[in-house]
């Protein structure tokens, strides 16, 4: 029979063999999270980023022809969210899905183009409409993807919205407001992040209440700059729905929960 000290060294000698160490911080070693992207065509890749240019064209053209019409300019996150989520999966080769198989990388260069592109049409669509003066999407219920610019280091982070359909934009009345966490997705960049808040109203849709998705920074578990961004969320929100301060809920799954 082991003795209580026998055990002990033997969970010390455990410990060192599993610690890390300088083999352990190899590059080519160490699992990339994100992992890697699949590759897209010459010609999917140069239609993308023609795309990015022409958007980001806009949004400059925007900031100079929107000058001292505050509101519409708060609008631009709006727009911006949209040509980053293109912008960094371009930058960053960030086209993740399933990726076994060579049939499913295939697949998934397929969809995440496809994903792209609509993405692209979308910021379009609301600079266009920003620079009419007629933007649609503050006043729409259902699914309904915004942007603010974050005081910590001044980049546009997006969050997901489920606006409910008694939302009435001139009424006095005040709406509950719940938080979302998601859990953890080593695909989960801006691109699928956005894609997935105009396609699915979540696990709980309450009636008569506001539901943001955050987005948390990626997968950092809401941590650090990620719980800074449901504070800056709610200012956001805050700022442009009418939200009864003293029905604010908080809810999330696996990684989410643990924010929560």
């Amino acid at each position: 029979m082991k003795t209580c000290s026998t055990v002990a060294l033997l969970f010390l000698a455990a410990s060192f063999v599993r610690a890390d160490g300088p083999g352990d911080n190899v590059p080519e070693k160490v699992r990339p999270v994100p992992p890697p992207g699949v590759q897209i065509s010459d010609a999917d890749r140069a239609e993308l980023q023609a795309g990015v240019d022409g958007l980001g064209k806009e949004i400059d053209e925007l900031r100079t022809a929107l000058k001292g019409k505050s509101a519409l300019l708060d609008l631009l996150p709006d727009v911006q969210v949209y040509h980053n989520a293109v912008r960094y999966a371009l930058a960053h080769d960030e086209f993740l899905g399933a990726d076994k198989t060579p049939a499913e990388r295939e697949q998934t260069a397929t969809n995440q183009v496809a994903i792209a592109r609509a993405l692209l049409k979308q910021g379009t669509e609301r600079a266009a409409q920003m620079k009419e003066g007629k933007p649609a999407w503050p006043t729409q219920t259902g699914l309904v993807v915004r942007g603010y610019v974050s005081k910590l280091d001044g980049s546009v982070q997006p969050y997901g919205l489920v606006v409910p359909e008694s939302y009435k934009p001139d009424s006095p009345h005040k709406h509950r407001l719940d938080f979302w966490c998601h859990g953890r997705g080593e695909t989960l960049t801006e691109l699928n992040f956005i894609d997935q808040r105009q396609k699915s109203p979540g696990e709980f849709t309450p009636k008569d209440a506001f539901v943001v998705h955050l987005y948390g920074r990626y997968c950092c578990a809401n941590k650090l700059a990620g719980e800074v961004d449901l504070f800056e969320a709610l200012d956001s929100v805050k700022s442009r729905y009418p939200i009864d301060e003293n029905r604010l809920v908080i809810r999330g799954f696996s990684m989410g929960g643990a924010a929560c």
